[in-house]
């Protein structure tokens, strides 16, 4: 499971806390102190919602005052959600499942003013504890409902979860910003799927129909065309003014749905559970392999983003990738960006920038997408504590180390960004240029110690 743009969050965290200072530090010592999660101030318009600052004010885009806000990365039952919620991973207690992580809001409150949300804990009028309560923030949770693959649309707005269920059917779940599903029947949604080769030549196209429960679409394969691994573009249009957008899925295996005729059990109080260590980087490094050719397809048209549910019209215009909602860090991005555990040597170091480069190409053919952030970030890492050592290279090698280092920062976040939005095509064309700053970082430390 991924934050989307997790790695953009934690940027734009550091941006905005460094925007206000006084402001921010003051809100940061005050949680600390009480083992809280800092203040921040969120916009409560419907499509609004990734409107997030680190002090009070009002809503640049409508206007409206923002409320104060704790968000936390808490991990809860993928069917039984907030009835059940901790502080690390672990399972589930009512079905044996395992734990999502995801960014939750939290309040107390009062039973003689329910309604009210408080940002401390303490004490009610009646002597009592005030009850934590905790609510979902939009994009909160990108984890797949039915076993597939989760993406989100460039609207941010609508999301997609692609399964194969079963030999030669192809299933999609739709979903809002709050991952709540939605009916497309009636919407103005219409989609088809292009089946790819290994070479990914399209082979086959297959319209989507609508599935009973209004809420899914299908597309039944031809039988030559049905074969693991199954290599499949989903392009969908959202509204017939929308250009179409593609969604890149990759199955090794059939898709296994662990949600159907999951019932919801009684409440019970969260359980905290410890949180797991940060792992190490492995020992011995890989050589990154070479970056597969860029696949045919064309690029997206830039999204007009003007249809949706009838709730809420996403914004118009070509979605901003570097601008991303600000969330708590997940513990494996935490694990890659730590920069304690990296060698200390020049020559180690380059070996680990190549071997967090080759993950990322190794989940690219597996056609994991939504997971290539995380070893961006950590490439990204990487290339940073390298450039520490730049001042002990001749001027020649400083300057082509420090331009590397740029452009391995710049594609990891485009890798991150067209990761969400289960885009191949960029984000083959983002690792490609990550791949050549990286062979250009490695030929500048070439022979330095």
């Amino acid at each position: 499971m991924k934050k989307p743009f997790a790695g953009l969050a934690v940027a734009a965290l550091a941006l905005a806390f460094s925007a206000a200072p006084h402001a921010a530090g003051q809100a940061a010592r005050t949680a600390a102190a009480q083992k809280l999660p800092p203040l921040s101030y969120v916009c409560t318009m419907p499509g609004d919602e990734d409107v997030l600052e680190d002090h009070p004010g009002n809503c640049p885009k409508c206007k409206m005052t923002l409320v104060p806000v704790r968000l936390d990365a808490k991990y809860w039952c993928p069917v039984h959600q907030a009835l059940e919620v901790h502080d690390g991973p672990g399972t589930c207690r009512r079905d044996g499942r395992d734990l999502v992580q995801v960014t939750l809001a939290l309040s107390w409150s009062c039973a003689d003013a329910a309604d009210t949300k408080l940002m401390e804990p303490g004490k009610c009028a009646d002597g009592s504890a005030r009850k934590i309560g905790y609510e979902l923030r939009a994009h909160g949770d990108h984890n797949p409902r039915h076993g597939g693959q989760f993406f989100m649309a460039a609207d941010a707005w609508h999301h997609v979860e692609g399964t194969y269920p079963q030999n030669g059917l192809f299933k999609a779940f739709f979903y809002d910003n709050f991952t709540k599903p939605f009916a497309v029947r009636g919407k103005g949604i219409t989609g088809v799927l292009a089946v790819r080769d290994a070479k990914d030549k399209e082979i086959a196209t297959v319209p989507l129909t609508i599935g009973r429960d209004g809420t899914t679409m299908d597309a039944k394969l031809p039988p030559a065309a049905t074969a693991l691994p199954l290599r499949v573009t989903l392009k969908m249009k959202f509204s017939a003014k929308t250009p179409e957008q593609p969604f890149d899925f990759q199955f090794n295996e059939l898709s296994k749905d662990t949600t159907v005729g999951a019932t919801v059990g009684p409440t019970s109080t969260p359980r905290p559970t410890a949180a797991p260590a940060a792992p190490k980087p492995a020992a011995t490094p890989a050589v990154a392999a070479a970056a597969p050719p860029a696949p045919t397809q064309a690029p997206p048209a830039a999204a007009d983003n003007n249809n949706a549910a009838p709730q809420f019209q996403p914004p118009a215009g070509q979605p901003d990738l570097y601008a991303g909602e600000i969330a708590p860090m997940p513990p494996a991005l935490a694990a890659v960006l730590n920069e304690e555990v990296l060698p200390k040597d020049i020559t180690a170091l380059v070996a680990e920038l190549m071997n967090r480069a080759g993950q990322i190409d190794k989940l690219m053919k597996e056609g994991n997408l939504a997971e290539v952030w995380l070893p961006a970030m950590g490439t990204k890492t990487v290339a940073l504590v390298l450039e520490q050592h730049s001042s002990t290279l001749p001027a020649a090698k400083r300057a082509q180390a420090i331009s590397a280092t740029r452009r391995v920062v710049t594609s990891a976040w485009e890798i991150d960004g067209y990761g969400d939005l289960g885009n191949r095509t960029k984000i083959v064309e983002a690792y490609n240029r990550m791949a050549t700053a990286v062979a250009d970082l490695k030929a500048a430390y070439e022979g330095a110690r």
